[in-house]
């Protein structure tokens, strides 16, 4: 009986507790809790609500960067070989515009004026047997049709859009660089096609061999050709993005 009165006891005691700690009771007599009128009610609402959003945000951030960081790792390889084409197409627009040195196969064209007699000769038959701009430029023009790649006239490179001008005794270019005669104009493509090109009926080559100016061509395994000394910046051109 009297272990039964301490159980029932202990019972009560037990709920009481329950009841009191449900209710948030402070032993200390102090509510744990504080009202909240509705404008701070908004503004607790509103703060957790960003706080949810911050918190979002991180973890997609989170997400995000180890994405980036997985796919580093994963492609590394790929990365490399995206970086070695592109440093091998920036060399090759180099080569084009003339910046680096460059060598191959090709034909070396020796042109100079041919022997004149002002006792024998008037003036314009002397003036045929000499080398114009005109005639420089004509044969250019032939090279590059014939698949030239890379010209240089002497140690003068030539560039896709250099222009030749007569300066008495001898040929200024767009950029202030002058050559002298004999021209030696070396010329990296396939060189039997280049050689063929230049000899055909009714090239300009032709026309100044009939002409009595000097012309010989050779054909050669390896020709080197120094790199442009012009400057080769574009100011006026730019890229038309209104078509990708």
């Amino acid at each position: 009986m009297k272990n039964n009165k301490g159980f029932f006891f202990v019972f009560i005691a037990t709920i009481i507790l329950g009841v009191l700690i449900s209710m948030n009771f402070n032993f200390k007599g102090i509510q744990s809790y504080s009202q909240l009128n509705a404008t701070e009610y908004q503004n607790a609402v509103e703060e957790r609500a960003a706080l949810y959003r911050d918190i979002g945000n991180l973890q997609e951030d989170n997400n995000e960067k180890k994405d980036k960081i997985r796919n580093y790792a994963q492609n590394d390889k790929k990365n490399d070989k995206i970086l070695d084409d592109m440093k091998t197409q920036i060399s090759d627009y180099k080569s084009f515009i003339g910046s680096n040195n460059v060598e191959g196969p090709g034909i070396i064209l020796k042109i100079n004026d041919g022997t004149t007699n002002a006792l024998e000769e008037n003036t314009d038959e002397i003036n045929n047997k000499l080398l114009h701009d005109n005639d420089m430029a004509l044969v250019l023009n032939e090279l590059r049709v014939a698949g030239a790649e890379a010209i240089s006239v002497n140690n003068h490179r030539i560039l896709p859009w250099s222009g030749v001008i007569c300066n008495w005794a001898f040929l200024g270019f767009d950029d202030g660089g002058m050559e002298y005669a004999p021209f030696n104009i070396y010329a990296i493509g396939d060189p039997e096609k280049l050689k063929a090109a230049l000899l055909e009926d009714g090239s300009h080559v032709k026309q100044l061999m009939l002409r009595k100016l000097y012309v010989d061509i050779k054909v050669v395994d390896k020709i080197i050709m120094p790199p442009t000394t012009a400057n080769s910046n574009v100011k006026y051109m730019s890229r038309d993005e209104s078509k990708k």
